[in-house]
């Protein structure tokens, strides 16, 4: 029976294989898999051929703590996102969790004459093909640089044991779930019990650092690198080492500076994948409920993709109160728009969550400002923390904020039958994403502004809190512009190219997807630079014509509201075309399968 799986796997991959290859007969997919091959080419086999071959100048010569900054932009957040997702996987799972067979897998596995134990060793070894992919990509990432130390081999394996203990920890943890479920434990008896640990573990971390954790000297708090490494070392004794072991067993391997240090951490890593693995085994419990619910959720999501509806985390639609109340007489038809794409959101995005939000900044900031050192380093970091995470926004948030006419697309014949004309649909599909983007980018302004000048010697002259405050209030006031400017690309790429613009919200994987939304991010850079190179020429023509006569705060006012002309024309201009080309779009010509 193994080997009938095995078997059963093998030529899936096989057929997966072939239909790939056969779908580049399709432009779309064909440039997909171009731009995604140069992409891996100019990014990572490249430097690593010529630094063979002892080329200067590469990136692996940079200092560490230079080399080591993109490193920390991504591993940091892919880091905080799996620790909290490993959190809700014990405190708030999906339901009664299950393995992903896919529904023809159901169908014919689970009545066949297979054990459980067999049907999670399937399971498990289908996994391994998207982790090992996962792992290679990973460590072509990591090995850039040469900050992490190691080779491409050592990162490789030290990706692939990390990302087959935590998918085989989450396995665990869904199996243990639902026994606790089957066992007649409440959902609200085990989010106490959880939650409790969770919180007493981290006011023991928290009283520990407190009481014996020395202060980062100037050179540890210099840069994000050495700041990491003083982080690190507080967990090299005491409650903390026995807290992080485990994880630190696991990412071991990958941190390796050298063949022996990486064969020294090779086999407690190893031991603990197969303890993980046994406790797989050994959780012996009834998963059928809700692998069979997984399928058929995912039956629906491809059958959401393959009409053209899909929208990234949509769940079942529950009646709940509109974002805000509408006026009885009536309101703008582009307000109407954003009322509707509003509720069709999560509930978090509300404006008074971004009150809370902007008041709970204000009162942490104010309190730590007026700490002691470590809280005014605490916040110093924070400041930095926001910039990054704008600069992901601004970069990202586009692509992930799709509540316009990405969304909307196969609801077009419906939308030109309004009253309205083209540039007003297109306002109003805009808006709600615009304002999501604005609402985040403000809050990380309003932070970094209130965290600036906490330590001494950083910008202190240059920026005096006055000229601060003149540069936050300009930059609150463009942001909603940049982000009309920006989400104005993908859907003017969705009224232009609708299949390929629908290509790229599925799931699918693969380097053709993912050569495909490198195009259309690419293509967003490229138009965003030349819409803001003009602006940007206004704004600073402007800023030394009035520097002369005014101050840096009041020149630097007079060159926003320069840029505020010229990219409120850009954009009115850009309403405009989207308008005429959303009447003209006939749904029954152009296809978004």
């Amino acid at each position: 029976m193994l080997r009938a799986l095995l078997y059963l796997r093998l030529t899936s991959a096989r057929n997966w294989l072939i239909g790939r290859i056969r779908r580049l007969r399709q432009p779309k997919y064909l440039l997909g898999v171009m731009a995604g091959a140069a992409y891996f080419w100019f990014f990572f086999f490249r430097p690593m051929v010529y630094a063979q071959g002892g080329v200067r100048g590469l990136p692996g010569a940079m200092p560490p703590e230079v080399a080591s900054l993109p490193l920390l932009f991504i591993l940091v957040p892919l880091g905080l996102i799996t620790l909290l997702r490993l959190i809700t996987a014990w405190v708030a799972p999906a339901g009664k969790p299950g393995l992903p067979f896919t529904e023809a897998e159901v169908a014919f596995l689970f009545p066949a004459p297979v054990t459980r134990r067999m049907l999670v060793n399937y399971k498990l070894l289908s996994g391994q093909v998207t982790i090992l992919f996962s792992a290679l990509l990973f460590s072509l990432i990591t090995n850039r640089g040469g900050a992490l130390g190691g080779n491409l081999f050592t990162h490789a394996i030290g990706w692939w044991l990390i990302l087959s203990t935590l998918s085989l920890h989450s396995t665990a943890a869904a199996f243990t779930v639902t026994r606790l479920i089957d066992g007649g434990v409440s959902k609200r008896q085990r989010q106490v019990v959880v939650t409790g640990v969770i919180v007493l573990f981290l006011t023991a971390v928290g009283y520990v650092l407190w009481r014996s954790a020395p202060p980062p000297t100037d050179a540890q708090a210099a840069n994000p690198w050495t700041l990491l490494q003083y982080a690190t070392g507080l967990t090299d004794h005491g409650l903390l080492f026995w807290a992080v072991l485990p994880f630190r067993i696991m990412v071991a391997p990958f941190l390796a500076p050298g063949w022996r240090e990486f064969f020294s951490a090779l086999w407690p890593a190893l031991l603990l994948l197969a303890a993980h693995y046994v406790w797989v085994l050994r959780a012996e419990t009834s998963f059928e409920e809700g692998s069979i619910a997984f399928a058929e959720k995912r039956a629906k999501m491809i059958a959401a993709i393959q009409a053209g509806n899909f929208r990234l985390g949509q769940g079942p639609v529950k009646a709940r109160r509109g974002p805000f109340a509408l006026a009885p007489g009536g309101v703008r038809p582009e307000i109407a728009f954003l009322w509707k794409n509003l509720l069709a959101t999560s509930a978090f995005f509300r404006p008074r969550t971004f009150l809370v939000g902007a008041t709970l900044v204000v009162m942490l900031t104010g309190w730590l400002r007026h700490g002691s050192e470590h809280q005014r380093l605490a916040l110093d970091i924070a400041g930095d923390l926001a910039l990054a995470l704008a600069a992901y926004t601004l970069m990202l948030g586009p692509q992930f904020a799709r509540q316009d006419l990405r969304s909307d697309l196969v609801n077009a014949d419906l939308l030109k039958t309004y009253p309205l004309r083209g540039w007003q649909v297109v306002l109003g599909e805009l808006l709600t994403p615009a304002s999501i983007l604005t609402a985040l980018l403000w809050l990380f302004i309003l932070t970094a502004a209130l965290a600036a000048g906490t330590l001494p010697g950083r910008g202190d002259r240059l920026l005096t809190p006055e000229l601060r405050g003149t540069v936050a209030v300009c930059l609150a006031l463009v942001m909603p512009l940049v982000c009309a400017l920006q989400l104005m690309i993908p859907n003017g790429a969705t009224l232009l190219f609708p299949s390929w613009a629908q290509s790229t919200r599925t799931r699918d994987r693969g380097i053709d997807v993912m050569g495909q939304r490198l195009i259309f991010v690419a293509g967003q850079i490229l138009v965003i630079v030349l819409a803001l190179l003009p602006a940007a020429a206004a704004g600073v023509l402007l800023w030394f014509a009035a520097h002369w006569v005014l101050s840096a705060s009041v020149s630097t006012a007079v060159a926003t509201a320069g840029v505020l002309v010229v990219l409120g024309l850009e954009l009115g201009l850009g309403l405009w075309w989207l308008g005429r080309r959303f009447e003209q779009f006939d749904l029954s010509i152009e296809s978004v399968k």
